[in-house]
């Protein structure tokens, strides 16, 4: 799962505008710039090891301790801890517990949960240097458990890494399952090597889907976009992707449509992807919705995704808006290539409400526009019989031809324990429009959905 970065097109992109026991250890002694990567001795076969370690300071000033673990062993390995120390100069700990106290040491685990034989991880500890001045740091493996695994086949396709000249990698591509059965991603994690194989800075992300239908599934859900971002540590040469897959039994496959209706870029820049999604199925649901963006080569350029903000009635559609896509909302070069997207729902993440959920209406509603930009304000009058947790309200922009242009939402909150019966609120939204597009015969819609406390 280890790539060249060069083996790339779009390789480095600048942002102009945009309970078990056994121990491994590894110490090693570091100045506060610019660390050195630590070299780490090949581990002792059948064992759980530490196979590198690096420390750095990022571009915000954190330190950072990573490194990768590694499972030689012939046994399926879970709940892995490792210990962590940093010292200063007079090999007096830096590190505290929750209360602020100076403790010898803390707990951290990699960022995959579980390890086949032959499997890696990273791992990762941030430390804030306002409190001193690290020297030195020591990772210990300090406990493993026996476990489980059924492992998926997935493989990675149209990777790219994307230094956005701040200090940041992305690292967007897709996973793909080339299995017949439907795959569960646990957990991925990506990072950055030199030639020696050290990994130099890492992280793990939730922004994938879930849940991964068979090999060829007709609505593509057998792939998903992913995006990880994490520091650049400097002298990276290759990128690296880690998963914890399985294969997934009683799946739910719920009969959800998703449509896409617009996509652009707003006055400062920020991407939208905008649609439906329709719920075929005889009870409500909540759902979330993933969406990737891409270039003509079919690279990733992106990935981001929302929770619907209500639930969907048996036969209707809701509205989503996906943005935050943090790679391409801040690099012109990168928002230059967009030239498709996709969006799916994630199985794992549809469910039916845990709430009951009453409709309700906004009146006194008005609109100023500046620009691109619309600002809605209202009331909302709780009209049931009922005390409500919340209240959403959901604005959404149409076209002359009642296309869905753009979607925003807030959420009302009681000033005591529940919005009462009779009670009214007043709500503010704004929606930012793609300000290319001539709003003449634009229109607006507000739905609002109580939640029953």
């Amino acid at each position: 799962m280890k790539h060249k970065i060069t083996q790339y097109a779009v390789v480095v992109v600048l942002v102009l505008s945009l309970l078990g026991c056994g121990k491994s250890t590894v110490t090693t002694s570091t100045p506060t710039s610019q660390p050195p990567v630590i070299n780490t001795p090949v581990a002792p076969a059948n064992d759980l090891v530490i196979s590198s370690t690096n420390a750095f300071v990022d571009s915000y000033g954190t330190y950072r301790v990573v490194g990768e673990v590694v499972n030689y062993s012939s046994t399926i390995l879970t709940s892995i801890e490792l210990t962590l120390e940093i010292k200063d100069a007079s090999g007096n700990s830096l590190i505290t517990d929750d209360n602020g106290n100076i403790t010898p040491n803390t707990t951290i685990s990699p960022m995959l949960y579980t390890l086949s034989p032959g499997e890696a991880s990273p791992f990762e500890y941030s430390y804030d240097t306002t409190k001193g001045t690290p020297a030195s740091y020591t990772v210990t493996i300090s406990g493993k458990q026996t476990g489980d695994a059924n492992r998926a086949t997935l493989k990675s396709e149209n990777v790219q890494l994307v230094d956005d000249g701040s200090g940041w990698y992305y690292l967007t591509g897709e996973l793909v399952n080339t299995g017949s059965q439907w795959a569960h991603i646990n957990s991925l994690a990506g990072a950055v090597l030199d030639d020696s194989n050290n990994v130099l800075s890492a992280d793990w992300t939730g922004t994938y889907t879930t849940e991964l239908a068979p090999t060829g599934d007709a609505s593509g859900r057998d792939r998903t976009p992913f995006e990880i971002n994490f520091p650049n540590p400097t002298n990276a040469t290759q990128w690296s992707l880690y998963w914890d897959a399985d294969v997934a039994d009683n799946v739910t496959d719920y009969p959800l449509v998703v449509k896409v209706t617009n996509s652009y870029f707003d006055q400062n820049g920020s991407a939208h992807l905008v649609g439906w999604v329709t719920n075929n199925f005889d009870q409500p649901l909540d759902s979330l919705v993933i969406g990737g963006i891409y270039s003509a080569d079919g690279t990733v350029l992106d990935a981001s995704y929302s929770f619907l903000s209500i639930p969907m009635k048996p036969g209707e559609a809701v509205p989503f808006s996906i943005s935050s896509f943090g790679s391409v909302d801040y690099s012109k070069e990168q928002a230059t290539l967009v030239s498709s997207y996709t969006a799916q729902v994630d199985t794992y993440f549809t469910s039916t409400p845990s709430s009951e959920f009453v409709d309700l209406s906004a009146t006194g509603e008005t609109i100023q526009k500046d620009g691109a930009t619309w600002t809605l304000s209202g009331n909302v009058t709780n009209t049931s019989d009922k005390s409500l947790s919340s209240a959403t309200v959901v604005v959404m922009v149409m076209d002359a031809q009642s296309n869905l242009i753009a979607m925003e939402y807030t959420t009302v909150y009681p000033t005591g324990d529940a919005i009462a019966a009779g009670e009214m609120n007043t709500y503010t939204v704004s929606v930012y429009l793609d300000p290319a597009v001539d709003a003449i015969g634009f229109s607006t819609t507000t739905m609002v959905v109580g939640n029953v406390k």
